[in-house]
């Protein structure tokens, strides 16, 4: 078989793992805690323990306990986590299966590559949607595939992200986006497809054209899907809202297999394999019926400032205290402001911090409506508004300011209704043109 192996940047690894140092060094403990392990500790890498302890720093709910999900089956792997994904929670077991990591080396064995492997998959499914993903897409995509040169162990990976559409990443992520009869859809399945596309590009490299073909048929079958739904949507009557909801992650999935298959790491894969899952957003209205055009159409009219990525509120730890405050799809997020006032789990301050980092956040990305809709959420959910005393008194003067400001201050009043009136026209607009 032919053998490939890719040059690996590990620019990104050095980001991540000095992450884990800065975090280190503003732990309550920092005198006597340290990262666990040396930068780029597996092959270059992040090591495994320093990937686990950013799933923790972003999702503490995950591994303390504390989640609602959390249950008896949540009990550790016996074996190892490539070959045993758990079902629907085996994202989550694998993470607390501390015995199933492996462990930090300079030149990793291939069996070893493949259990990081799945403890990445893992990782990154769990923080997907998170306010601090982990950064270990390009090991998914393509570097860990390259650098695996055992038959046997490539197999294992293979079969391990065939079955990735088992796990249910509900307890993780507030974007999941349902219609109808449809099963949800989500930037999950665009993390999923990302790393069918490095399966591709492992199956190809090592001439295994079978499961080459058989990764091929998953991914058309994925895209299909979602094209499906998004269909759906736009056509139903009154379906407006979750049509540009569902435009907002296909849009995001496309972008993902263009990451992974559009690169020079991807030349391994024969151009009749790429053709049918690139550019389908940009190119291919032939593709799908022209859902991902349409979808692209409607993310670049009327969701482009709102991104996905959520800059502002990163820093702004006390959101990180719960599930519940995980962040929806945007521009829909009133429910989410209103729950920031009335959740047990912050206090004035912590609430105080929030609207400060979404005053902000209007501030640094222009054309954002999703975090006034958040304001206003929390302002008719919070005694006497965004205006209290109570409030003011924990906010500084720059963003006090800017809440009094004429624009803001209209637009947080826009009734929820009205709002959401003046979308569903600008969505049927689109879709009709």
């Amino acid at each position: 078989m032919a053998r490939a192996r890719g040059r690996v940047d590990r620019t990104a690894e050095t980001r991540v793992d000095k992450t884990v140092e800065t975090r280190a060094a503003g732990h309550p403990a920092a005198s006597s805690w340290t990262a666990p392990e040396a930068r780029g500790a597996f092959g270059g890498f992040i090591g495994p323990k320093n990937l686990f302890e950013l799933v923790r720093t972003s999702a503490p709910w995950l591994v303390d306990g504390s989640h609602p999900a959390h249950g008896p089956d949540l009990v550790p792997l016996e074996g190892r986590a490539v070959e045993h994904q758990g079902g629907s929670r085996g994202w989550w077991r694998i993470l607390l299966s501390d015995g199933s990591h492996p462990e930090a080396t300079r030149a990793p064995t291939p069996s070893a590559i493949s259990d990081y492997f799945a403890l990445c998959c893992a990782a990154h499914f769990a923080s997907a949607a998170t306010f601090v993903p982990t950064d270990v897409d390009a090991k998914i995509r393509h570097a860990l595939w390259l650098d695996q040169q055992d038959d046997d162990e490539l197999e294992r990976m293979l079969g391990f992200a065939l079955r990735l559409g088992e796990w249910d990443v509900s307890p993780v992520s507030a974007r999941l986006v349902r219609h109808a009869e449809h099963a949800p859809v989500s930037g999950h399945d665009g993390e999923r497809l990302s790393v069918l596309g490095g399966a591709l590009i492992g199956a190809c490299a090592r001439g295994m054209d079978a499961r080459a073909a058989e990764i091929h048929a998953a991914m058309e079958a994925e895209l299909e899907r979602e094209a499906r739904a998004f269909l759906d949507a736009a056509r139903a009557k009154d379906g407006e809202l979750a049509a540009l909801l569902l435009a907002a992650a296909l849009t995001h999935n496309a972008g993902d297999v263009g990451q992974s298959l559009g690169g020079k790491h991807a030349a391994v894969v024969p151009e009749a394999l790429r053709k049918d899952l690139l550019d389908l957003a940009r190119e291919r209205h032939d593709r799908h019926a022209g859902a991902y055009a349409l979808a692209a159409e409607l993310y670049r009219r009327i969701l482009a400032p709102e991104g996905h990525r959520n800059y502002p509120l990163r820093e702004t730890k006390c959101l990180r205290k719960h599930p519940s405050l995980l962040y929806p799809v945007p521009p829909l997020v009133d429910d989410w402001g209103a729950m920031v006032a009335t959740t047990p789990w912050l206090d004035t301050a912590e609430r105080a911090a929030v609207v400060a980092a979404l005053v902000d956040g209007l501030r640094r990305v222009p054309g954002q409506t999703a975090y006034q809709r958040a304001l206003a959420g929390f302002s008719l959910s919070w005694p006497a508004g965004l205006w209290s005393r109570e409030l003011a008194q924990h906010l500084g003067t720059r963003t006090r300011k800017e809440l009094e400001g004429h624009e803001l201050r209209k637009a947080v009043e826009t009734p929820r209704r009205s709002f959401e009136a003046s979308l569903r026209k600008r969505v049927r607009t689109v879709l009709d043109s």
